[in-house]
């Protein structure tokens, strides 16, 4: 996701159209099913500042929250963020602000470079969810014995109650 395109946003007002077709940067703390795709949008605004905006797919490799099996998860979202035409290893790029109250801008510049690693890294992480489902009516696992219930039936016996409940069924009686 790098682009020898730091010439082309040195003045003011300039735009920089970009297609992104690349694997998901590391450090998403997720794994992704082919490359992220989309198109992101660079307009210097002045004062060393760049608006980012645009759209972004990819497809997030998720356990269920029930069932802990593995599946797809497609992501697609519009975004806008501000960013900035600093270096991304030096630590005082995320911490330069102008405003208190505003969040850091993400840092794009690798070298000479334009790197859009650490946007598309920061927007990845924002947008998968912290939870998925497999499918809306998954069953999940058997709390007695972890079989899988949308493969199998368990032999357990569901009428066995948590002893910590047991009081409480004797207000049923």
């Amino acid at each position: 996701m790098r682009h020898d395109i730091a010439s082309k946003l040195s003045k003011r007002d300039q735009d920089v159209a970009l297609d992104i077709d690349a694997p998901a940067p590391i450090g998403t703390d997720a794994e992704f099913v082919g490359n992220v795709t989309g198109r992101i949008t660079l307009r210097n605004i002045g004062g060393g500042e760049v608006a980012a905006w645009g759209h972004l797919n990819a497809v997030a490799l998720m356990p269920c929250g029930r069932c802990l099996v593995e599946h797809e998860v497609p992501l697609e979202f519009d975004f806008s963020e501000s960013c900035a035409l600093t270096q991304i290893d030096e630590p005082l790029s995320y911490t330069q602000v102008a405003d208190e109250d505003e969040p850091a801008r993400i840092p794009l510049l690798d070298g000479d470079v334009v790197d859009l690693s650490e946007l598309v890294r920061q927007l990845l992480v924002l947008h998968v969810p912290p939870r998925s489902l497999c499918r809306p009516d998954c069953r999940g696992l058997c709390p007695h014995c972890g079989a899988n219930l949308n493969e199998t039936r368990c032999e357990c016996d569901e009428d066995e109650i948590d002893p910590r409940m047991a009081p409480l069924r004797d207000l049923l009686d």
